[in-house]
């Protein structure tokens, strides 16, 4: 079976009232299988998507950090990235890339040292 990641949420306390967010759930082409723990080193860290599967997105898990990271892959290589951390208030830190066909890697670039690192290839 392939990987699924299912968001579901609320957000409160707004002027307009309460709002539901999904559930939005995100279903894999195929099983992929494959999560990568890591600690980021200052600079390019670079990540190869498991072989031999399709792969349509990476969940990226940051344990809580102040330092700043961004993402790219090997499509953009020479893009500075989406800045994913530091993350503005509470909780932690992740995201959500869907892959577009042709990438091969995942690039997270930090500012500093960064332990706790989770990407989940969906």
């Amino acid at each position: 079976m392939a990987g699924t990641l299912t968001v579901t949420g609320m957000s409160a306390g707004l002027v307009s009232g309460e709002k539901t967010i999904g559930p939005v759930t995100m279903t894999g082409i195929s099983p992929v299988g494959g999560i990568t723990d890591a600690q980021l080193a200052s600079g390019d860290n670079t990540f190869a998507l498991p072989a031999g599967e399709t792969v349509s997105a990476v969940a990226i898990f940051l344990g809580t950090t102040t330092t700043t990271v961004t993402v790219r892959t090997n499509l953009d290589a020479s893009d500075a990235g989406v800045r994913i951390a530091p993350y503005g208030g509470a909780g932690i830190p992740w995201c959500v890339l869907p892959l577009p066909s042709g990438t091969t890697s995942v690039i997270l670039n930090a500012s500093g040292t960064v332990t706790g690192v989770e990407l989940s290839f969906i």
